[in-house]
């Protein structure tokens, strides 16, 4: 089964993540702004990756992870933005997020951090099977 991936951006932004995920046989479904992207997590589809812009223009990213833990989706957060520094990438991290892309989105980085976000979500499905 391939990995369910939802992409929350608007279309423009997404525009240049999507065709870098495409090469790395994901299932990726869109939502273009954080309530649709909630909507689309209350579903029946297992996400197993949420992969969210910095920029929302109907909240911020940090809402969305926060619904994440709330409804307890077992699914990995990865932010991306345009441009990022230590102080974005230290916020993701201390947030809970996985992991924070930066554009240019580099080939060999893309697939990386989500192989890294889906060995982290394997891993704590595991622990949390034996509790």
């Amino acid at each position: 089964m391939k990995t369910q991936v939802l992409v929350v951006s608007t279309v423009e932004r997404r525009q240049r993540l999507l065709p870098v995920l495409e090469r790395n046989e994901l299932e990726i479904s869109v939502a273009s702004s954080l309530e649709e992207a909630r909507q689309k997590l209350s579903g029946s589809t297992p996400y197993d990756l949420l992969l969210v812009d910095a920029e929302q223009s109907d909240g911020s990213w940090m809402d969305l992870l926060q619904f994440v833990e709330n409804e307890g989706k077992s699914c990995e957060v990865i932010v991306f933005a345009r441009c990022g520094d230590e102080r974005l990438w230290a916020e993701v991290l201390q947030s809970g997020a996985h992991d924070l892309l930066v554009e240019p989105y580099e080939q060999q980085d893309v697939p990386r951090v989500i192989e890294g976000a889906l060995q982290n979500q394997s891993t704590r499905s595991e622990r949390n099977a034996r509790q």
